[in-house]
């Protein structure tokens, strides 16, 4: 399968990023996904593990047609779903700038 960046301008992007992340999270830790908020925190409230983190990444760069980059992936993307879908949105824009000037 062949990834792309998904368009970075987009003001959905955040929105997909959410609802991505709170349906693979409800389908994995089999809760109804109208209890997951934008604040509800990973680890500490949903019991995120990290096999469910890998499902979680691969999820969202399938869904997102986008690639991370792990490496600079840190412990506080992963405080609540907010902040993990603020750094999809942030990679989506990296990955586009970075396009646009090679």
């Amino acid at each position: 399968m062949q990834h792309t960046t998904p368009d970075a301008d987009t003001a959905d992007l955040y929105g997909r990023a959410v609802a991505t992340i709170t349906g693979s999270l409800a389908k994995s830790m089999k809760v109804d996904p109208d209890t997951i908020r934008e604040d509800s925190r990973l680890f500490d409230e949903l019991g995120l593990d990290s096999t469910t983190v890998l499902e979680l990444l691969m999820t969202i760069e399938e869904e997102l047609e986008m690639e991370f980059d792990t490496d600079i992936l840190e412990q506080h993307h992963f405080k609540t779903v907010g902040t993990l879908a603020t750094f999809v949105q942030e990679q989506a824009a990296e990955q586009a700038d970075q396009q646009a000037g090679a």
